[in-house]
């Protein structure tokens, strides 16, 4: 989503001190939350997990918290706040994705959104098995995370989540090349070229502090 630059500071404070708490109340198991750095400003991203579409079919987690009446008052209150706003439903492709240490702090990420031609899925896929996850397991990169779009956008597509500890290690580039050098990895790119019909890149970093994970029991050892 997109914010109103003249609001982004009460935008925040709505978002830690209502629109959290709501969600925790209304049984959200949690997010994750990214600002884009290098691409389109004021531009925030949450990442939620979906564990089934038949969830949407009853209440929504702002009315399960607050009820009909203070669902209406609370969306009459962010949408102030809102200059553009889209969901998308994506699948995780665990299968392609490769991630070495799942639980390191890695808050920067470059985002890679592939269109791909029709017809060509599973030529992008033998790319990342074949090429890309190679070159990261030898320069034994942070790893990335692939995600095929399903709802909200182009149905044709992959992203290409790349994970890295800092802005720093964009100055290293591409794993692909440092792996193979410019040569093959121009060769890669070339046969891309017949199977990506459009690549977008953007760098975004998660934000902490609008992101939350539910609550883990605590343990009675009585």
């Amino acid at each position: 989503m997109k914010i109103k630059p003249d609001m982004l500071d009460q935008w925040l404070d709505f978002q830690k001190n209502e629109t959290i708490p709501t969600l925790r109340k209304g049984g959200v198991t949690g997010r994750n939350a990214f600002v884009t750095a290098i691409g389109e400003s004021f531009e925030y991203a949450f990442l939620s997990p979906v564990t089934s579409f038949a969830d949407r079919d009853g209440d929504s987690p702002i009315v399960k918290a607050l009820g009909q009446d203070g669902a209406r008052a609370f969306g009459q209150k962010n949408r102030r706040f809102i200059a553009q706003q889209r969901t998308y439903v994506a699948t995780v492709r665990t299968d392609l994705s490769y991630q070495p240490t799942p639980t390191a702090n890695l808050p920067v990420v470059v985002v890679a959104n592939y269109s791909i031609a029709a017809g060509h899925n599973t030529d992008f896929e033998s790319y990342i098995k074949n090429d890309l996850t190679p070159a990261h397991k030898q320069m034994k990169t942070g790893g990335f995370v692939v995600q095929q779009a399903l709802f909200g956008g182009d149905g044709n597509s992959f992203v290409v989540a790349t994970l890295l500890p800092n802005f720093a290690e964009l100055d290293k580039g591409p794993a692909v090349v440092r792996a193979y050098g410019q040569a093959r990895a121009a060769a890669i790119q070339q046969k891309l070229a017949g199977i990506v019909t459009h690549v977008e890149r953007t760098v975004v970093r998660m934000v902490p502090e609008l992101s939350f994970q539910a609550s883990r029991p605590t343990s009675d050892n009585r």
